[in-house]
Parts: structure tokens; C-alpha cells; sequence
């Protein structure tokens, strides 16, 4: 029996696309980290992270350093790549 893919909306463009495609992520404070499995958490697909008039945005919405937000979120896009 073949299961359906889980889908998911990207929280910048709100697209639909499959779970496993997407980078979540959780806020924890004030920084915004990993999702740990641990309360609650929102997702951001690759086209969005490499869009940078939507990563202005996102740093603005979260309050974070750019710099810092964009390194977690290559480095969470890297894995999420690695793991397809």
C-alpha cells in the first residue's frame, strides 16, 4: 500500500511541499534554533532560504542577526539535502 507523503507550508512563501523537503525550525526566546522536538515549530523551504529579499524579512520578523541566521539555516539546508 503506497502512503502519502506528509506535506507542509513554508511560513515565507507559503508554498506546499512535501515534509521532508522543508528545514524546520522552532524560536526559543529569542533566537531561533533546530527544531528538537519540543513544543512548537514552523518550516521554511531551500527556495526562500536563497531568496535574499525573504531572508531580510525573516531576520526582521525574528529579531536575529543575520549573519547567525543565515549560517543555522545553511547549515540545516545542508543536512536536510544530505538526508534526501
Amino acid at each position: 500500500m503506497n502512503k502519502s507523503q506528509p506535506t507542509r507550508m513554508c511560513i515565507a512563501c507559503r508554498s506546499r511541499l512535501p515534509q521532508n523537503t522543508l528545514i524546520r525550525l522552532k524560536q526559543e526566546g529569542s533566537e531561533v534554533v533546530g527544531f528538537d522536538g519540543k513544543g512548537r515549530s514552523f518550516y521554511l523551504c531551500d527556495m526562500c532560504i536563497h531568496n535574499e529579499k525573504k531572508m531580510k524579512g525573516l531576520v526582521k520578523r525574528f529579531k536575529q542577526d543575520e549573519e547567525r541566521f543565515t549560517r543555522l539555516l545553511e547549515t540545516l539546508a545542508n543536512e536536510v539535502n544530505i538526508c534526501n
